[in-house]
């Protein structure tokens, strides 16, 4: 691969790019808006884009709302945790036909962008009874996502949650465990974790 490849991007060039992906955020249009935030790996700053693709998220059609989240997804800038989570808590407060899609959506994206404020929100999406079982299975896949920048906090949190859950989504947090501690943390200083798992299977 030709070096010139990996020369960072010009102030002018990255000032271009995000014009022509604000203005298919403008144009509304979903397909465009994919193929425009293919570019947003090459950015740095691009949180500047979170108020604009958050509009579309929450006022969008569900295919430019999916787009916009997908968008989101890519940057994986800690400025959309908040309003995103805020935007979930309002799709469960006024539930309305065709959510459930965008809900577990943006459940999957706050495991991406969130951090370790979002572990406790997860955790009560868990065991909401308001959330189709779907739904709470995405937010056990989200804590394992947000595991990354934080595996204690979220293993504590899953340990909890054993008890508190059953059928698929009970499944699901025995899976995210054994997901955890069986990830390769030794260089992260996390082996206590593997082997307490491991010795409860053991019992």
């Amino acid at each position: 691969m030709d070096s010139m490849d990996f020369r960072p991007l010009s102030e002018e060039k990255t000032a271009e790019i995000l014009r022509i992906i604000k203005l298919r955020l403008d144009q509304a249009d979903a397909e465009g808006l994919r193929r425009a935030m293919l570019s947003v790996g090459w950015l740095e700053g691009a949180s500047e884009l979170v108020e604009p693709l958050m509009e579309l998220v929450t006022g969008g059609t569900p295919e430019l709302a999916l787009a916009a989240l997908e968008g989101l997804s890519r940057l994986r800038v800690k400025e959309a945790e908040q309003p995103l989570a805020g935007h979930i808590v309002k799709l469960f407060r006024n539930p309305g036909p065709g959510q459930e899609g965008i809900r577990t959506e943006c459940i999957h994206v706050l495991g991406k962008v969130g951090g370790e404020s979002s572990v406790g929100f997860m955790a009560e999406l868990v065991v909401n009874p308001a959330a189709t079982e779907r739904e709470r299975e995405a937010a056990v896949e989200a804590l394992v996502s947000l595991a990354e920048g934080s595996l204690e906090p979220v293993y504590g949190k899953l340990k909890e949650l054993k008890g508190k859950t059953d059928g698929p989504v009970r499944e699901a947090v025995d899976c995210a465990l054994r997901e955890l501690s069986s990830a390769d943390w030794k260089d992260k200083g996390y082996l206590t974790i593997e082997a307490e798992f491991r010795d409860e299977d053991e019992s």
